[in-house]
């Protein structure tokens, strides 16, 4: 029975990038997939630790629904590649695989990320080119939403998050119109506040974190994950450049807010590939990006099923 359901109904690929520093996460992590109630996923875990295959063997002996973690290593050294380039390597690695094996959706889901049980379920039921819960970002007492405005930087502030008063004040409106509770003056601000009136939670924007993201097949099939010799910024924001170009839209489910157990990465001072230039303000064009380089070395195959 559950062998013909699993046929029937989406297939999902969850996917991380991971390392040592997730070490004392990894295991509640898993053990979070494993009580998820969506029957048809599989867990893969690219490993990105510098200089030891320590953890890559705890990976590999990693299973959820009874089925191994699909995993392998990613080589990368500090003196050649930023961090962030070496995210862009080890998530474009994973779409690679993840069309290569038909897949219909990917969750991108940052291993110290925990979402609900019938979280899989929820972001497939609402049918969006991209569709996540929403998390947050940066530490306390500076913590923001990780669902942005647009694509524009500016000096000094960096990337225009939402806050969460705004997010807040959105849910508000948004359970007024649900309770069919709004003024009339409110009424008249629908159709520029509710984007999804099936679904008022949904919050419309340009984009949403990667850390929990879930992506529909035929957008990975279009947009590739990106970056650049000189302008090293997160990869996320050549993928939302990318794909707002092209159309696809991003949505956020403020019902849920994902548990972020973030952790600070100490390899950011290890790396000595830099910022080559600094940006004063302006968009993220998705015309000036590099496709990422091929990973020429063996260890890029060396997957565990």
């Amino acid at each position: 029975m559950e062998q013909e359901l699993r046929k029937e109904i989406p297939r999902v690929l969850i996917v991380a990038p991971t390392s040592d520093r997730h070490s004392h996460l990894i295991d509640e992590w898993i053990n979070h997939l494993d009580n998820l109630t969506y029957p048809n996923f599989d867990v893969c875990l690219v490993d990105n630790t510098l200089k030891n295959d320590k953890y890559f063997k705890k990976l590999s002996k990693l299973k959820v629904k009874g089925r191994k973690v699909i995993t392998w290593r990613h080589e990368w050294s500090t003196k050649e590649t930023n961090h962030l380039q070496m995210l862009a390597h080890v998530r474009e690695e994973q779409r690679e695989y993840f069309i290569k094996n038909d897949y219909t959706h990917m969750l991108v889901l940052d291993d110290d990320i925990f979402i609900p049980k019938n979280g899989i379920q929820k972001l497939l039921y609402y049918n969006k080119d991209h569709v996540g819960f929403y998390v947050h970002v940066f530490y306390k007492p500076n913590r923001r939403p990780c669902i942005l405005k647009s694509g524009e930087i500016h000096l000094g502030k960096g990337l225009e998050y939402f806050s969460f008063a705004e997010i807040d004040a959105y849910k508000r409106f948004a359970k007024k119109f649900k309770n069919n509770n709004l003024s009339k003056e409110e009424k008249l601000l629908i159709p520029h506040i509710i984007k999804d009136q099936k679904n008022p939670n949904l919050f419309k924007t340009y984009g949403v974190g990667l850390g929990c993201l879930m992506i529909k097949r035929e957008v990975l099939e279009k947009c590739a994950f990106r970056t650049h010799p000189t302008f090293i910024w997160g990869e996320d924001l050549w993928y939302f450049a990318e794909a707002n170009a092209k159309h696809y839209e991003f949505w956020v489910d403020t019902d849920v807010r994902a548990i972020h157990k973030n952790t600070d990465w100490e390899i950011i001072n290890q790396s000595q590939k830099q910022l080559g230039f600094i940006v004063m303000s302006g968009p993220v064009d998705s015309n000036n990006f590099e496709l990422v380089n091929r990973r020429k070395n063996g260890n890029r195959l060396r997957k565990k099923k």
